[in-house]
Order: C-alpha cells, then sequence, then structure tokens
C-alpha cells in the first residue's frame, strides 16, 4: 500500500508539473492552443509512467488528466474532458497490452535498471501506437461530445504532437537521469 500511494503521488505531481509546463508555454507564450497540439508532453507522462509502474500510475494520471485543464479553463472543460481523458489513457493501456500479446519485449521494466535497445525499442512502439489511438479515439469522442467534425488534419495533428511532445518528455528525462548519475544522486544497479 506504501508503495502504491508513493507511485501515485510521484506520478500526480509529475504529471501536473509536465503540464503546467507544456500549458504555459502554449497558452501564455505561443498564446496558440493549436500550436501547443504539435509538441503535446503530457502523453509522454502517460507512456512513461504507465509503461514503468503500470496500472498503479493510472488514477494519478487520470487525476492529472482531468485537473491539468480544468485549472486552466474551469469548470465548463471538466464536463467532457473526464470521457476524453479515459480514452486517452487506454489508449496507452491497449498499447501496452497490444505489444505485450505481440511478444515484441519480453524485458522486465524497473525505473532504475539500465536502459537498453530493448526498452527504447518497447517504448517508441507505445508512444507510437498510443499516439495513434489517441489521436484518432480521444477526438472522435470530443468531436462526438461538443458536436464538431474531425478531419484528417486534426487527427494528423494530434499524432505528430503526441509523438513529438512523447520524444521530447523522454529526451528530456534521459539526460535528466544521466546527470544525476553522473553525480551520484541516485543509485544505479547494472544487473
Amino acid at each position: 500500500m506504501k508503495y502504491f500511494i508513493q507511485v501515485t503521488l510521484t506520478t500526480y505531481v509529475a504529471s501536473m508539473l509536465v503540464y503546467a509546463l507544456w500549458s504555459y508555454i502554449t497558452f501564455q507564450t505561443l498564446d496558440k492552443g493549436w500550436v501547443g497540439s504539435l509538441v503535446y508532453l503530457p502523453h509522454g507522462c502517460r507512456v512513461i509512467f504507465y509503461c514503468f509502474f503500470g496500472a498503479r500510475s493510472l488514477p494519478a494520471l487520470y487525476g492529472a488528466e482531468v485537473t491539468g485543464p480544468t485549472l486552466i479553463w474551469g469548470d465548463q472543460y471538466l464536463a467532457y474532458w473526464g470521457f476524453a481523458s479515459i480514452c486517452s489513457l487506454l489508449s496507452v493501456v491497449v498499447a501496452v497490452e497490444i505489444l505485450k500479446w505481440s511478444r515484441t519485449s519480453t524485458f522486465s521494466y524497473s525505473i532504475i535498471k539500465k536502459m537498453n535497445f530493448a526498452n527504447y525499442k518497447f517504448l517508441i512502439l507505445v508512444i507510437i501506437i498510443s499516439a495513434l489511438f489517441n489521436s484518432i479515439f480521444t477526438n472522435l469522442v470530443l468531436g462526438l461530445m461538443n458536436n464538431v467534425v474531425i478531419n484528417a488534419t486534426v487527427i494528423a495533428r494530434f499524432f505528430i504532437g503526441d509523438v513529438l511532445g512523447s520524444m521530447v518528455f523522454v529526451l528530456w528525462l534521459i539526460i535528466m537521469f544521466n546527470m544525476l548519475k553522473d553525480r551520484k544522486l541516485y543509485p544505479v544497479h547494472d544487473d
């Protein structure tokens, strides 16, 4: 139970920090929401936290998905984003399960183990598959709930944004953990 609480709190705080950074850059600096969808950093949080922590991260990810936009746009956004958030999280879950089912990688994941090609291959495939599912199904849900026609341009923009945002987030984590490892601020187990 203690581990579940630690994972939940860490996931929620980290996801909210990434969401706050992304929304600040998108809406305060660029002042255009569609530009922010071209590099959507929170999708990287979904992929990384679900791949490393599994289902234990889902409550915190859902909480961050719902409370992040609510802080910016208020309660009117919460009404339909709850369903879209479930669809976004399910896209990652389904992508991971498809890859596990296809036996693309049988590597067991740990946040403190050394990254190798099996890790990267699995993460890249999860990022691409979940971005595809998320861009299609989440936009369909939002389009149906808001009576908006979603075209291929919007789906392509969200797909590219999820992929690029996830890659930027993963690259940032790699740089950060390498800096911490070089300064011996966290233990490294090379087994």
